[in-house]
Order: structure tokens, then sequence, then C-alpha cells
């Protein structure tokens, strides 16, 4: 995992000191090295700082990224550039077939690294014959993983996106500058609103045009899998696999786990296990919760190592600024769901963990919410099918982008294998039938627990009900106590502004208004400020009239 961010000045160049701003405002991103592209100049640091020096000069096209080393162990430092030192790229996020993709390339390209990022420049340089959004939209269909990457081949810039959305992306256009950066922050300026890349999608810039193009998506399989004992053996297969491939090329001693005690997150670590993995779980919440109780009876059970972070009022009250100036939004859903998950990354940063997996995606893939009972009741299964691909068409924005913002604030790689990419397209294979047996079958995901089961689960925990991961933890309360506690007038339009922004499937579902509007106005007054603290001078500058390389 890294950063990425750029520049493209269109028939110009202006200062490079914005991409030094950028990787510094991301610095939690990629601690470890760094490097710059800047019109064919290719320039590599241990430190970010020490770019500063570099990065004074004007530039018609500039790419930054920071390293945080998870593959590839040798101190390597993007961008890397194809054989010919034509393709200059940098990628944010792991390719889990990159030994196999290797193979391919390895009598006829200097491959100089153990990483997964050098194998996509070389198989870009395959693919390139001069039209470079080409190359990429033929390539990006070879990766198995996520990413977020930018290349150049010096006349053009293509940025693109994984068809899950695991990696974030976004770009403003302020005159004839366009940036990019993994995080909002970089590009805030107090009057642009960053533009977010969906997954699947590629950027497309040049002197002439700022062009959003169709990039690499997952295609729908038919539902050909209607037998319970083959839907449970093929998912078992793909898991498995999803896994181990997960595994691939990781010299971690210890991995983290973010636990809820629940099944999702138990299978996982259990599967971990299997591979031998040492693991270590990490649990949030306050000391009555329902995910602690349940985290550390399971755990005792289990014989898994696990870490709780017990939280209060005043912890919560503290850590609010810190979570919403990662998170980058103040949504009070998103909120709540967001501090248990950035307390247990904090957690497990202080171990010394690099690699956590997570359970997330499995009630998407597998209908576990109890919103799809009403949706099966209402409209039937054909209706059910869809509205999963709905819903897991939208985890980039309800789920994925938090995630991997919280986590990498702690310089913490996430991995979630039922966002495999056969995992997924095996589930959507299952007909919805075998998920969920009726409008009253209040366990739901059938064929999930019963892999899980198979696969090492105790079936009391294979077949426990659900619970939501912000009431488990006990944060829906606490926040709510907060904002009563700081009282005063409230603005209705704060409030509707915070309403707008906020998402998450139970604004699709639910019935009923979600929170208080004081805790909605406290959390985006909160957010307010911290924009204003991050709005940099640089992205008010002109471009000169310098003509472009």
């Amino acid at each position: 995992m890294c950063t990425i961010c750029g520049h493209f000045v269109q028939g110009g160049r202006i200062c490079s000191s914005d991409i030094f701003d950028m990787l510094k405002k991301m610095d939690h991103r990629g601690p470890d090295t760094h490097g710059v592209y800047l019109d064919n100049q290719v320039i590599r640091t241990r430190s970010v700082d020490e770019l500063q020096d570099e990065l004074r000069g004007e530039s018609h096209i500039a790419l930054g990224h920071s390293r945080l080393s998870i593959v590839g162990r040798e101190q390597s430092t993007q961008p890397y550039t194809s054989c010919d030192g034509k393709l200059a790229l940098i990628h944010n996020g792991e390719i889990y077939n990159y030994q196999k993709l290797s193979t391919l390339l390895f009598q006829e390209h200097d491959i100089e690294t153990t990483s997964d990022s050098e194998v996509i420049v070389h198989l870009l340089e395959e693919a390139y014959q001069g039209d470079l959004l080409d190359a990429v939209q033929k390539v990006c269909g070879l990766l198995d993983g996520m990413y977020a990457l930018a290349v150049t081949d010096g006349r053009t810039v293509v940025v693109a996106r994984d068809p899950i959305g695991k990696k974030p992306l976004y770009f403003i256009q302020n005159g004839p500058v366009v940036y990019f950066a993994s995080e909002k922050k970089a590009l805030w300026n107090g009057t642009d609103e960053p533009i977010r890349i969906n997954p699947g999608e590629m950027l497309y810039i040049d002197d002439t045009k700022t062009e959003l193009c169709e990039g690499y998506r997952l295609e729908l399989p038919q539902i050909d899998i209607v037998d319970f004992r083959e839907a449970v053996e093929t998912y078992k297969e793909a898991l498995t696999t999803a896994v181990n491939k997960r595994l691939t090329g990781l010299t971690e001693s210890t991995l983290g786990v973010i636990f809820s005690g629940g099944i999702d997150s138990v299978l996982v670590a259990n599967l971990l296990m299997r591979e031998g993995k040492n693991i270590v779980c990490y649990c949030t919440g306050t000391a009555d919760s329902a995910d602690v109780q349940a985290a550390e009876a399971v755990a005792q059970d289990l014989g898994l190592v696990l870490k709780t972070s017990i939280i209060d009022e005043a912890m919560v009250e503290e850590l609010l600024p810190e979570v919403i100036t990662n998170v980058e939004e103040s949504g009070l859903l998103q909120v709540e769901v967001a501090i248990p998950m950035y307390l247990a990354a904090k957690l497990a940063a202080a171990d010394g963990i690099r690699v956590m997996f997570t359970g997330q995606a499995a009630d998407e893939i597998f209908a576990g919410y109890p919103w799809y009972n009403d949706v099966l009741a209402e409209h039937g299964y054909l209706r059910l099918h869809e509205k999963l691909w709905e819903d897991l068409g939208m985890l980039y924005t309800d789920t994925l982008e938090r995630e991997d913002k919280l986590t990498m604030a702690h310089s913490i790689e996430l991995r979630a294998p039922y966002l495999d990419r056969d995992v997924i397209l095996t589930a959507m294979r299952i007909s919805p039938r075998l998920k969920l047996e009726g409008p009253e079958d209040d366990l739901r995901k059938r064929v999930h627990r019963q892999a899980a089961a198979e696969l090492g689960v105790p079936p009391y925990l294979a077949f426990r009900t659900k619970d939501p991961a912000q009431s488990g933890s006990g944060i829906h309360q606490i926040i709510q106590n907060i904002a009563a506690a700081k009282g005063g007038a409230v603005q209705q339009e704060v409030v509707d502004k915070n309403i707008r922004r906020d998402k998450g499937s139970l604004y699709r579902y639910g019935d009923e208004e979600y929170g208080r509007d004081l805790a909605r106005f406290y959390l985006q007054k909160i957010e307010d400020d911290i924009r204003q603290r991050f709005i940099p001078p640089f992205l008010e500058c002109e471009a000169s009239a310098a003509p472009a390389a």
C-alpha cells in the first residue's frame, strides 16, 4: 500500500512544490520510501523531506509516490519505468497474481525488483503501441488485486482504479491544471470538491482534454449454482484460494485481524491459522458491549490471541477530530462505524502490525443484512439478487474508502478475502434461494454459514444472528451523549449538509430517521473546521506561459 498523487498542466508548467505538499499531507500512507517523476526525470529518496529542494522547479507532468513496503522487501522506490524508458508508473495496492504475470515477461524484460508494482509497468510496455489509454485498458483486465495507479508516456497520463474500488482516488481540475491524489485532503482548496474516480474508471489527460473513460469492470455471471452442496463446496474452494492468494509474497511474521467475534471475522482468522500464520485479533467497544463480550468469549474458546481497546465518552470525544480528519467525512453513520476500526488499527500499529485482514463484504454477497428479508417478501428472489449486486457496487462509497483511510492512517494495509474477484463471482453464481430460505429466515447467508462451520468455525458461532457493528461496539449512544452534553443551538442547514453527505446501506433500507440532529450538527462542525486547516496555497497558483515539454 502506498499513496499516489500528481499534476498535469495542459499547455504549460507550474511549480512542482504541490507534489511535496500532497505527499506531506498523505505521508501516513507511505512511510518507507518516496519518489517523483518530473517530465522524464525520476528522483527517489528515503524521506519525503529530501524531496523538498528537488521540487522547487516547474514541471508539465509530475507524479508523486510514497511507499509502504509490504511485498518486495528491497528498498525499491517508485516510480517504476519501462525498459525503454518511455513509460513511468506509480501504483497503490497489491496485485496477487504478479508472480504468474512476471513469468510471461521474464525472457524479454529486465525486472529489477520483487515488487508486484514493477510487473505492471512491464505489462504496459508490452501493450503500448503509442496509445496509453488503450494499453492501460488492456492490462487492467489481467490484474487480480486492488489498485490505484497512474502512468505516463511523457505526453499523456492515465489514472486508473480497480473494479471493486478498494483503493480511493480523486481529482480536481483548476483551470489548466489537473490534480489527482489518493486522499481528498491533498486536494482540498476551499472551492473545488474532489471528484471521485469510480471503481473501474480511468481518467485520461492530455494537453487538450480531461476525460473519464471506461476501464475494467466485473461482468455479471449467470446464476448456475442451484444445489446447496455444490454451492458450499464451490464457495469453500474460492474462499480458501482467496486467503492463500493474499498471503503470496508476504514475509510478515504476524498478521492482524479486525475482529468482532462474529462469523465473518472468525472464519478469516481460522483460515489464516490453517495457513500456518501467526495472528493477533483486535476488537474495540465499551466494556459491556456485545462486540467485546462476543470477541472475548470466542477468542478464549478458540485459543486466539485477542487485544481489545475499551472506549468511553472521554476517549471518543478526544478522538473524533482525529477520526474525521482521516475519514475525510463526518456523516453520523460513517463516523460511528469508523471509530472501532480506527482504534483497532491503532492498537495493531503499536504492535508493529503492517497487514490486517477484515471480514468485510460477506453480508453483501450472501444476503446477511435483515433488510434483505423485506426485499424478498416484497419483491421476490430476482429482485433480491439485483439488490445484492447493487449493494456490492456501492461498497466503495459505503465502506471501502473509509476502511482504507482508517487503516492507512496507521500505515497498515487491509486485505479483504470476501472481496476477492473470484469469491464475488462464485457467490453471485449461487441462487439467492440458497442464501435466504424465505422472508422469515432470520439467520440468512445460509451457504456462508454452512461453509464456515465446515471450515472450522464452531456451529454455535456459525449460526449466531448478526448485530450491526455500530450498535455492537456501543459507539452510537456515546456519540449521542457527547453531542447532547455540548448542547447549543442547532443550525438546520448544517444538519442537512451532514445528512446529504452521510452514506451507508442503512439509508437505502432503513424506515426511520437515524440519529439526532444535535449529533449531526456537532460532527459536521468538526469537519468544517478540519477542512480549513488543509486548504493549501499552491492550488491557487497560475500556470506559467512556458510551453509544455
